[in-house]
């Protein structure tokens, strides 16, 4: 199928932090050589002034990114909301269900030969909470629950022209206890497939009219 290669969510943040890492180092080095060049008596023009001004802020800026980027809590949205995705084509209406940081404890489908429509339940400081629906009212109801300790790390599907609009033909769940659900739907087209590494799937982003044109996921750190 294709699709991603393993998404390693915390990759994803690690190298975000050494890209900053290595250009504050490099902002560093340019500073020293300026304080350098005035040291030794060397003009000051109002140009190097500027330069040393702009560097000595983009400095600032690095090193919050960086400090947001290694303090886990004082980011929960940006390190909680990860989004992969979307696969599909264009609805009517834009979904996006689940929260960030929460557990899914239920997927709701219903499908027949296209994905017609999705929810979920998840665990919100310990209240179960249910999303809307999104999607149409047909299809066939396909539901699974995941156990306590047990999460989403993978998806899988398909997408397809359904009577000329592209929909969801076909998804397929994997949990990190090895259990698979589905694939649910007719199937067919080009496939697609998330496996999360170092994660979890929180939720679910997309697109939707009489079916669901598109899908993506939302990740969080385990």
């Amino acid at each position: 199928m294709a699709g991603p290669s393993d998404v390693d969510v915390n990759n994803c943040f690690g190298r975000l932090s050494n890209y900053y890492q290595q250009n504050l180092s490099g902002i560093n080095e340019l500073k020293k050589e300026i304080e350098k060049l005035k040291a030794e008596g060397t003009e000051a023009t109002d140009k190097v002034n500027q330069w040393l001004s702009d560097l000595e802020l983009l400095d600032s800026q690095a090193a919050a990114i960086i400090e947001d980027l290694t303090t886990r809590h004082s980011v929960p949205f940006l390190i909680d909301n990860i989004k992969i995705g979307p696969w599909g084509g264009l609805g009517a209406y834009s979904s996006d269900i689940g929260r960030p940081g929460t557990q899914i404890t239920r997927v709701g489908l219903h499908t027949g030969d296209v994905v017609d429509s999705l929810e979920i339940s998840y665990v919100d400081d310990r209240n179960e909470v249910k999303t809307y629906k999104a999607g149409g009212s047909g299809g066939e109801l396909h539901e699974f629950e995941l156990e306590r300790g047990e999460y989403i790390n993978g998806m899988f599907g398909s997408f397809n022209d359904y009577y000329g609009e592209v929909c969801i033909t076909e998804l397929g769940f994997k949990t990190n206890l090895g259990n698979d659900h589905g694939p649910f739907g007719g199937g067919g087209g080009e496939g697609f497939s998330v496996p999360v590494v170092a994660g979890r799937i929180v939720g679910f982003f997309g697109e939707y009219d009489r079916y669901i044109n598109s899908i993506g996921v939302s990740l969080a750190l385990n």
